[in-house]
């Protein structure tokens, strides 16, 4: 546990306007078709996730702003706090929408390759081939799927984000976020399905289970830079 310094004080402090500025970008993506989100989901999960994310979301960025300055040192629990908070958006529109924006989730596999780059620059290119190696991966998964089920059980967003979390974390620690991403991902669905919120049949969003899964992993210099 690193001790906390005064750019990380000044993190924290600036952590509730992130916040607010990440509940405008999910306020204002558009919404897709109607008849599009209604075939995907449960119309009461949707109603509950539809509420202002206000003060909610400013206290969760506050939170990983607190978690990552004590977990790593500056400037790394910067860069952690930014991309708890863009893993946040994108949590979230997963969560109402059942998509994941290319906009976002695609910078982000060259975001992690630029921060392995500055942190540890001759891991570049085994992050790359996490990366790729990832989102090969979890495609063929998906399509397998699909062929033997008739419907779709991977979207391309998953794909993008597990393509991301082998850009920031690298060969070594991308089977544990795969594994994490599986258990946050059956514990969350459990726990909708047990609310009466979606049934097992329902598309579930999973952005949220890979997300965590990332960033735990990226708060352990051990794993993603061995």
């Amino acid at each position: 546990m690193s001790r906390v310094e005064g750019l990380e004080v000044l993190l924290i402090a600036a952590a509730p306007l992130a916040g607010a500025a990440a509940g405008m970008v999910v306020d204002r993506y558009p919404a897709p078709d109607q008849d599009e989100t209604c075939a995907a989901g449960s119309e009461e999960i949707r109603s509950v996730l539809l509420r202002s994310l206000h003060p909610g979301i400013e206290i969760t960025c506050t939170t990983t702003a607190v978690v990552a300055a004590f977990a790593l040192s500056a400037p790394l629990s910067l860069v952690a706090a930014g991309l708890s908070w863009v893993l946040l958006i994108l949590t979230l529109i997963d969560l109402r929408y059942l998509e994941v924006p290319d906009a976002i989730s695609l910078p982000l596999i060259l975001a992690g390759l630029a921060t392995t780059w500055w942190i540890k620059p001759q891991a570049v290119l085994e992050h790359a081939v996490a990366a790729a190696g990832a989102a090969t991966a979890i495609w063929l998964l998906g399509e397998a799927f699909r062929r033997l089920r008739g419907v779709a059980g991977i979207g391309g967003g998953d794909v993008c984000l597990f393509a991301a979390a082998g850009a920031w974390v690298g060969l070594a620690a991308l089977p544990t976020v795969v594994f994490l991403s599986g258990i946050f991902g059956l514990i969350a669905a459990s726990l909708l399905v047990k609310l009466g919120w979606v049934a097992w049949r329902d598309h579930i969003p999973f952005v949220p289970a890979i997300s965590a899964a990332l960033w735990t992993v990226f708060l352990i210099p051990e794993q993603a830079w061995p």
